[in-house]
């Protein structure tokens, strides 16, 4: 494979935390001489730029200029007062970063998110559609808002912890081996009534949805969404499906990643995005779609 370059950078996002950004690159540029089109990857809840670190040295090794983020309180990433809700933590983060990449290379950038990294760069466009004219293509990993709740068992669970939330005050990931990092709980609480009414709507009322319908230029974006046959709760294949199939546009493609689909596991929720199987079989296919809208960048007229 080839050799990488890490380099590290900090910005300020909306909420004034001090966000940390590695770039990984070709150490010498690819064979043509060029460096290879941004790539930004961002976690999702209980997570930090290691969960998304394989995947972005894989990408960098195929010419791919790659950037993690980790997101407030997250990673190298400090915290700031308030407390953010889901809403708050992912747009500040993502509203900064994505402008930093696109400045900083000159180029507009792929999106890659896992979890709520995913849903991250939909709230970003639904709310600010400028954040368009940034974007080159948009991967969704595991990446569903609103129907983690169709079950009544599911239901249960998200109500024992809406309330195990509240009495703690956070999740405690790294105690119930859910991350590596533990969760504010006003993320995870608004993350809970978004699963348990069936809706993916703002604090302030905003269907973001509707907002991403009406949003003029969404549907020429490329976007790939996978999701995994073992992602029981968080992300299962239904409720991913089923935002993929109400995003517009004709631009798009849709993998679920189990054994039925020829994998070699039902993958799970973590494992969809870092394994070793999903750097064999997953990873090789984020990159071959890449590359392909890539090529189709610049043959484009």
């Amino acid at each position: 494979m080839t050799d990488t370059h890490t380099s590290r950078f900090t910005l300020r996002s909306e909420r004034g935390a001090t966000l940390a950004l590695q770039r990984i690159n070709a150490a010498a540029g690819n064979t043509d001489g060029t460096v290879g089109e941004p790539v930004l990857l961002a976690h999702g809840t209980f997570s930090n730029h290691r969960t998304c670190g394989g995947l972005a040295r894989y990408l960098a090794s195929r010419g791919f200029d790659c950037w993690l983020l980790d997101y407030e309180g997250h990673g190298d990433s400090d915290s700031v007062e308030p407390a953010a809700d889901f809403e708050s933590l992912f747009l500040s983060g993502t509203y900064s970063a994505l402008q930093f990449v696109h400045d900083t290379t000159g180029q507009k950038v792929h999106w890659i998110g896992h979890s709520g990294g995913g849903l991250a760069a939909l709230m970003a466009i639904a709310r600010q559609p400028r954040s368009l004219e940034y974007l080159q293509s948009l991967v969704m990993l595991a990446s569903q808002a609103s129907d983690a709740g169709q079950l009544p068992s599911h239901r249960l669970i998200l109500r024992a912890f809406t309330l195990l939330t509240r009495a703690l005050g956070h999740v405690p990931a790294r105690r119930l081996k859910l991350g590596p990092d533990n969760e504010a709980a006003a993320v995870m609480l608004q993350w809970y009534a978004w699963n348990l009414t069936g809706h993916w709507t703002g604090a302030d009322g905003l269907d973001y949805l509707d907002a991403l319908k009406q949003c003029k230029g969404f549907e020429q974006l490329p976007l790939l969404c996978m999701a995994g046959s073992g992602d029981w709760f968080i992300a299962p294949p239904i409720a991913c499906r089923n935002l993929y199939s109400q995003l517009p546009g004709e631009n798009k493609t849709w993998l679920e990643c189990g054994l039925q689909q020829g994998y070699s596991e039902n993958y799970s929720h973590a494992r969809l995005v870092s394994s070793r199987s999903s750097a064999r079989e997953i990873w090789p296919r984020i990159g071959t779609w890449l590359s392909t809208q890539q090529m189709n960048t610049r043959t484009r007229p």
